[in-house]
């Protein structure tokens, strides 16, 4: 079973008290995510309700009704830290209204990932959040269900997501271009890492076709002399491109050539040898935007046709490739506008993102590259028409999603682990018992020796009677075993009823020391077995071992209640109350302490 939701960070406001609290989860929620933990009293939320943890509204003191801001980053593909990254409109503000929890709703804790403390979270209609994030349709996380058998193993739910995502998925896209006819293999992040490259290389090699891997970057001018080009976009290829374009990119003095297209070249009014500089943005990763600066040798023009005259060559850049004019554009780093020309806004018009100049695609990389990517594109073309579905599948064979940031992650079995801490405190509580335990054992023997004593008139008359030791000593035991068991069975209800006691004292009077009110009472068949065995056990060894310094009296001595084993006799007493006494206590503590070990399962 699956449920698709989405879970974002969000920084929370209480509009009439003003209020405040910083990174709370938000998960995104519908039906399905109730009908998946399989909850009889599931909420219902309009689009403009959300449910607060309890912890979360205790925090912002937030009652039902009360109006809530909830401050969410605004997904996208493209990483803030890089040029074309949105660093102004980061997220969005939604004004949305607190709803009560249906009683006793066991949702009001859940947490994807193990915490300390209360759980602080939002839950919010699912499709509220998508359109005002502008991602219809789209989610960040889908939980699955997972059945007693995996043990917490994420390996099966990760080979399924391999054997079914599909190439959006992971934020890749495939372009049909027809002049020329290739498939370009791009990323919503405008940057492919190496290991796209590499699996649309692969997956090239499958089809038996070649590639041209190409960077195009957006220079803020290109100079020759006193003459300047502003705004021009300029395409890094590989060496499969420069014989695509019919070019021959090599320079006399060893200096970085660049070819231009005959528009730039005519522009520029340059010719074949001149120097070229090329001004360009770069995005520090400091987090500053700088300008620099490279020096290239013209080396050659190319006439504006065929792959030269090729838009495609450009990613989707937001707020430039949709844009009708130059004037338009909308970009992510500041663009001085004055300096854009008419004959700039015709070539804009005509052209589009057409190249005005090709470089080496290891110089390209080496000024523009970055850590999410030293490509913008990977073209595949064959003379024949290529089977672009085929393409498709032996790209998703040859990628590995996880390696461009999809995880599974067994959320139940990593809390259930983090919960279990680093401590067993069931050895913990064994330690601890054992003086108690041995404390318990020994005044359980005193007991039973105190009773027998008071009792050797009646064990000489079985002597005298020719009762054998043997026979005395079963039907001690035998007594005493009945005498056993039902302390047992009595301690065991006791120890259960003071677990379930601590328990509940632990959800309501001292909810503050655990942060949960999620807490059940495990109580395990096999250790309250054990405890009650160990109970009997102790008491049968106890009188034993009693019975065994009676036996060297004779029985006038006995008879009599005189000295034994150096020590005075008692009175006489009842037997019963003294014995049953014993075992209950002993049992009480051997039981309590066998379910202290008991698991609590929250």
């Amino acid at each position: 079973v699956a449920c698709p939701i989405i879970v974002l960070e969000a920084f929370i406001t209480h509009e009439s008290s003003g209020q405040r609290s910083s990174q709370v989860p938000v998960y995104g929620v519908d039906e399905r995510f109730w009908r998946f933990h399989q909850t009889s009293n599931a909420p219902s939320m309009g689009e403009h309700e959300i449910l607060l943890t309890e912890a979360l509204a205790q925090e912002l003191g937030s009652a039902s009704g009360d109006t809530i801001l909830l401050r969410v980053g605004k997904p996208s593909e493209i990483p803030v830290d890089s040029l074309h990254g949105q660093k102004e409109d980061l997220g969005r503000t939604l004004r949305l209204t607190s709803k009560e929890w249906p009683p006793d709703s066991s949702l009001k804790e859940f947490a994807l990932y193990p915490q300390q403390g209360t759980v602080r979270a939002v839950f919010a209609p699912l499709r509220r959040l998508q359109r005002d994030l502008e991602q219809q349709g789209r989610v960040n996380s889908i939980l699955l269900s997972q059945t007693g058998d995996d043990n917490g193993d994420a390996a099966p739910f990760e080979e399924l997501f391999r054997r079914t995502f599909q190439l959006e998925d992971v934020g890749v896209k495939l372009r049909r271009l027809d002049q020329p006819e290739a498939v370009s293999v791009e990323s919503e992040s405008i940057l492919l890492n190496e290991t796209l490259a590499e699996a649309a290389r692969k997956a090239a090699e499958q089809q038996d076709t070649r590639t041209v891997s190409a960077f195009t970057y957006l220079a803020n001018s290109m100079r020759v002399g006193d003459r300047e080009t502003p705004y021009s976009l300029v395409t890094a290829v590989d060496a499969n491109g420069v014989q695509q374009l019919g070019l021959e990119p090599t320079s006399e003095t060893g200096e970085t050539p660049i070819v231009l297209n005959e528009w730039a070249a005519r522009d520029l009014e340059t010719e074949v040898g001149d120097r070229l500089t090329m001004e360009f943005y770069v995005w520090q990763a400091s987090g500053r935007l700088t300008t620099e600066s490279s020096r290239f040798q013209v080396v050659g023009t190319v006439p504006l046709e065929g792959a030269a005259r090729d838009p495609d060559w450009a990613p989707v850049y937001p707020g430039i490739t949709e844009s009708l004019r130059l004037v338009d554009w909308d970009p992510t780093f500041p663009v001085d506008f004055d300096r854009i020309r008419p004959r700039d806004e015709d070539y804009w018009d005509e052209y589009r993102t057409t190249p005005k100049a090709f470089i080496p695609l290891s110089e390209g990389q080496t000024l523009w590259g970055s850590q999410y990517g030293r490509l913008t594109s990977v073209r595949v073309y064959d003379s024949r028409n290529l089977d672009v579905d085929a393409f498709e599948t032996d790209l998703r064979t040859a990628l590995d999603p996880f390696r461009l940031g999809i995880t599974v992650y067994a959320a139940r079995s990593e809390g259930l682990q983090a919960s279990r801490g680093a401590v067993d405190f069931g050895e913990y509580f064994t330690y601890f018992s054992f003086f108690l335990v041995v404390s318990s054992l020994l005044l359980t023997g005193l007991f039973f020796k105190l009773g027998v004593e008071q009792r050797l008139r009646e064990v000489g008359l079985l002597h005298a009677m020719g009762f054998p030791p043997k026979g005395i000593r079963a039907l001690f035991i035998r007594e005493g075993g009945v005498l056993a068991v039902w302390g047992s069975l009595v301690g065991l209800v006791g120890a259960a009823a003071y677990a379930w006691l601590i328990m509940f004292g632990l959800k309501t009077w001292w909810v503050d020391s655990v942060g949960t009110t999620l807490l059940t009472l495990h109580v395990s068949p096999t250790t309250l077995a054990l405890g009650g065995v160990g109970g009997v056990l102790a008491a049968l060894l106890a009188i034993v071992w009693t019975l065994r310094g009676v036996e060297p009296a004779t029985p006038r001595h006995l008879l009599v209640g005189g000295e034994m084993n150096g020590r005075w006799t008692v009175s006489r007493r009842p037997l019963v109350l003294g014995t049953t006494a014993t075992l209950l206590s002993f049992a009480l503590v051997l039981a309590t302490t066998l379910g202290g070990m008991s698991q609590v399962a929250g």
